[in-house]
């Protein structure tokens, strides 16, 4: 059986322990804690690193989840990592769990200030994808098919809510839409 993993990715508009960012830091371990008790939710990456609430930096190993590297889009203005980037990677049952979590409760109020805390994005800010039951994903593969989603376009091997595709690679419409063409 197939699971979901779910990458995101950001540029906060400040270091992370900066001042500007106190409303980002003191939601973040709600929002994570949310996550957890989601219907549907498997494993996040976070949970590899012994300090949930620290920011994960460039390099950092998170054991079967791989190294947290950047995709191409993070040039860090000061030194290797200038602590800007923010990266998510979890795993879900399926894609309907992860947009419930996405745009439900403490997250989608998050959502809503991205523009207060982040910058800008000329790429997507998640990507989607299905792995084998066996499979954990790693962030190398998460930023990998975000800079495919930003070249090539939604496709079976990596895409967003609004272009799905079911674990078979056959595009599967949202349920939104799926209700409204019937």
């Amino acid at each position: 059986m197939s699971r979901i993993a779910l990458y995101t990715f950001g540029i906060l508009n400040a270091a992370a322990k900066s001042d500007e960012l106190a409303d980002f830091r003191a939601v973040a371990p709600a929002v994570y804690g949310e996550a957890e008790r989601s219907e549907g939710f498997i494993a996040h990456a976070v949970s590899a690193r012994p300090d949930l609430y620290g920011k994960s930096r460039l390099g950092q190993d998170f054991g079967p989840w791989g190294v947290y590297v950047a995709p191409r889009f993070y040039q860090p203005s000061g030194g290797d990592d200038d602590g800007t980037m923010i990266a998510t990677l979890s795993l879900w049952q399926d894609t309907d769990a992860a947009w419930s979590f996405v745009y439900g409760g403490l997250h989608r109020g998050a959502l809503r200030r991205r523009r207060d805390w982040f910058k800008p994005p000329e790429w997507p800010g998640y990507v989607l994808w299905w792995v084998p039951h066996s499979i954990v994903p790693t962030w190398r593969e998460g930023a990998s098919k975000l800079e495919a989603l930003h070249d090539d376009g939604p496709r079976a091997s990596g895409f967003d809510f609004s272009h799905r595709y079911d674990a078979d690679g056959q595009p599967d419409l949202p349920p939104m839409l799926a209700v409204r063409s019937a």
